[in-house]
C-alpha cells in the first residue's frame, strides 16, 4: 500500500514537471524572432540577400527609387532618404516574423 501511494505520487510529481517545462518552452519559443543581419558598411542588396528577402520589397518599404544606385551602403542611404537603421531593422524583422507564423 505504501509503495503503490509512493509510486503514485512521483507519477503525479513528474507529470506535473513535465507540463511546467513544456509550458515554459512554449513560451519563450513566442519570444524569439528573428534576427537580422545587418552592417552599416553593407548595401541593401547585401543587407537583403544576408537576410533572404527581396531588395525591392526593402527599396519600396523604404521609398527608395528603383534609379538610386546599388553601390551606396545603407548608412548613406539612410541619410538622403531619411529613415533610421533601426526602421530597416524593423521591416526585415515584422517580414521574417510574418513569414515564420505562416510556416508554422
Amino acid at each position: 500500500m505504501i509503495f503503490r501511494n509512493l509510486f503514485l505520487l512521483t507519477v503525479i510529481i513528474s507529470v506535473t514537471i513535465s507540463c511546467t517545462n513544456y509550458s515554459s518552452d512554449d513560451n519563450n519559443s513566442n519570444n524569439v524572432g528573428y534576427v537580422v543581419i545587418m552592417d552599416s558598411s553593407m548595401t541593401l542588396m547585401e543587407v537583403a540577400k544576408a537576410n533572404n528577402i527581396g531588395e525591392p520589397f526593402l527599396r519600396s518599404k523604404l521609398n527608395i527609387p528603383k534609379k538610386i544606385g546599388k553601390k551606396y551602403d545603407v548608412a548613406t542611404m539612410a541619410k538622403r532618404f531619411k529613415f533610421d537603421l533601426e526602421d530597416l531593422k524593423k521591416i526585415i524583422e515584422d517580414q521574417k516574423n510574418k513569414q515564420l507564423k505562416r510556416n508554422k
